[in-house]
């Protein structure tokens, strides 16, 4: 499992200059008018950044969501895995959160994140391993699909509808669910097809090496 972040983390850190090298990494997967946004999860909140294309402001800006992991796993899913009533309860938290920040997502853009959670959730879904190997080999940042999301979504309701079932080869961890949960809803109430993915990088953010 990666290491999540600490909420201070969530604090604004990237600048207009950050976004500069964030767009050449991106390379040829974003255009020029295109905005960036990119997702981090807290314990207590989550923190939505935008970067608007060529003809927006320079400097990102950060919106935060009273959302987080606590409220999900220690106060929904009570630090097991959901049942079905846990699971739908933590659909209407979730949606309660992103559901009113959908306005703030500029029509034309690339999602983005490198948060821990996420990143583990997207390891499992595309079965890779190492996402810094994948992308050091492949040069292109690996890109997880809503459909993908939605089938791993698919075998936890199952799961939480029939717990004695067996369950395959999902994670059994009540964080990987939660993090599972909030970014099917954000892909799904944010109108995104795909979140790219990206290693988590030291600021300010490097290219690949070879």
């Amino acid at each position: 499992m990666l290491t999540p972040c600490a909420d201070d983390a969530l604090e604004p850190q990237l600048s207009a200059a950050d976004m500069v090298s964030l767009r050449t990494l991106l390379g040829d997967a974003i255009q020029a008018h295109q905005a960036i946004a990119m997702l981090d999860i807290g314990d207590k909140r989550c923190r939505l950044m935008i970067s608007e294309g060529e003809s927006g402001h320079p400097q990102p800006v950060f919106h935060h969501l009273q959302l987080g992991m606590d409220l999900l796993v220690t106060r929904t899913f009570k630090q097991h895995m959901p049942s079905e009533a846990q699971l739908e309860q933590g659909i209407m938290l979730v949606e309660d959160a992103v559901m009113p920040v959908a306005r703030l997502i500029p029509s034309s853009n690339v999602f983005v994140t490198h948060d821990p959670y996420l990143l583990d959730v997207a390891q499992h879904a595309l079965g890779i391993r190492d996402l810094q190997a994948a992308w050091q080999s492949s040069g292109r940042l690996p890109v997880l699909s809503r459909e993908a999301i939605e089938a791993q979504f698919d075998l936890l309701a199952r799961q939480a509808s029939h717990p004695h079932a067996p369950s395959g080869d999902l994670p059994q961890s009540p964080r990987w669910a939660a993090a599972l949960l909030i970014l099917r809803e954000v892909l799904h109430h944010w109108q995104l097809g795909a979140v790219r993915l990206l290693p988590h990088l030291p600021i300010p953010l490097q290219s690949p090496k070879g």
